[in-house]
């Protein structure tokens, strides 16, 4: 049987149009992918390129605690006695002192931005791995933008707001009642000099206890302690930030310890990307809610507050509005957070080892012995993009960050926008 001309045409048209179409897929993804390597390409010679960068060219960075550098790592340990010591200097010309400072910066830069290439690339893969359902709209930079540009802009689109008692849906569930009745601002009022203390492994010896203390409110976060550390993180609390782990979870003596006593406390659970408060009430990450409800009938007159969820999103916009590449689609730090809220009520903020300085360790936390570099560079906050930004808010000099161990942010109410 004779199979007609016709048809044999039409079969070859569909498997011409069938090969057309897959060469042409395989041509939009190969180009999809080039583009987005140079992109990244791009993105990675404008930042050395930038005018934070230029000064920073060329350095090195301690690296006994990236095995994947490791043709510098003899620079970090022939330098030990610097990094863990900065009151013996006298002993260190100052060409050396500053040639050491500058070859770590420019390397912790370095392995700053590749944390961040590698966790904003979960954007691309499975969505499961956007577990807050991120979809940011925005325009990304090219570069940072100065110090002040970007007060200014937090000064216009960030607003640190708590539960207050008309919050809906805690209102007509009759809980509104429970929060406090003053908003934030108005019991702690404005601060002159403010101190934001990391928990970071970097504290320990770091003989800052003093510098903290003479600031006029000091900010602390989750369980970090004073007791027994004195001499490296001060006494001084005013203000502590905790996470919803500690406010839920038994080992963290949440109704016992002194730690969470006369102080102003602030806890924080990660809602979805801009989400509904009555779904994030219902589906915390962890159970803030009971705990809260208990202590705040145990003692009324605290002044402890919940954070509005929509803040923790709205400072992450402001990361990424403000980062060149991609942000890992992950609520900010308690760190980044805190940064914010001083900002707003003081008109200078000194922040102590959030960018690591010289004394950089594995040593996670300086009140314990757990090590794990991922403290430093983030296993699940974005805190490397956070990190960077910060860098570029900072006005102090590399002497102070590197050596010292702060950075130094000037308040939104302090600028002239």
């Amino acid at each position: 049987m004779k199979i007609p001309v016709l048809a044999i045409s039409i079969w070859m048209f569909i498997g011409m149009t069938v090969l057309g179409v897959f060469g042409y897929i395989y041509v939009l993804w190969n180009q999809y992918w080039r583009l987005t390597l140079e992109k990244h390409q791009m993105l990675i010679r404008n930042f050395r390129k930038s005018s934070y960068s230029r000064e920073i060219a060329g350095k090195e960075i301690p690296v006994r605690h990236f095995p994947h550098m490791p043709h510098v790592a003899k620079h970090f340990d022939n330098s030990s006695s610097l990094v863990t010591s900065r009151y013996n200097l006298s002993k260190v010309p100052t060409d050396k002192l500053m040639s050491k400072i500058n070859t770590y910066k420019n390397q912790l830069i370095v392995q700053l931005r590749k944390s961040q290439l590698d966790a904003g690339n979960v954007i691309f893969d499975k969505k499961d791995k956007n577990r807050y359902n991120v979809n940011f709209k925005g325009q990304r930079p090219l570069s940072y933008k100065t110090a002040k540009a970007l007060v200014c802009e937090a000064k216009k689109v960030i607003k640190i707001e708590m539960l207050t008692q008309n919050t809906e849906p805690f209102k007509s569930l009759g809980y509104g009642r429970l929060f406090p009745s003053q908003p934030i601002n108005k019991v702690l009022g404005k601060f002159q000099t403010c101190a934001i203390v990391s928990s970071a492994g970097s504290m320990y010896k770091s003989k800052l206890g003093k510098e903290i203390d003479a600031h006029d409110a000091v900010l602390r976060f989750n369980s970090a302690p004073t007791e027994g550390f004195e001499d490296d993180v001060g006494t001084k609390t005013t203000i502590r930030i905790l996470n919803s782990q500690v406010v839920s979870k038994p080992e963290f003596d949440f109704f016992q310890s002194p730690l969470y006593r006369n102080v102003t406390m602030i806890a924080w659970d990660p809602s979805k990307y801009h989400g509904n408060l009555t779904y994030w009430y219902k589906n915390p990450d962890f159970d803030l809610f009971t705990s809260y409800w208990i202590r705040r009938k145990m003692y009324p007159d605290e002044s402890f507050y919940i954070l509005n969820p929509e803040v923790q999103w709205i400072a992450w916009d402001y990361i990424q509005k403000n980062t060149p590449g991609h942000v890992e689609p992950n609520p900010p730090s308690s760190g980044f957070l805190g940064i914010l809220l001083m900002m707003e009520m003081c008109n200078k903020v000194d922040v102590y080892e959030y960018v690591p300085s010289m004394r950089l360790t594995k040593r996670c936390h300086y009140f314990d012995v757990h090590e794990d570099i991922g403290c430093t560079f983030g296993d699940w906050h974005p805190l490397s993009s956070e990190k960077l930004l910060t860098l570029a808010l900072n006005v102090a000099t590399d002497v102070d960050i590197f050596l010292t161990g702060k950075i130094t942010i000037s308040g939104t109410n302090s600028e002239k926008c």
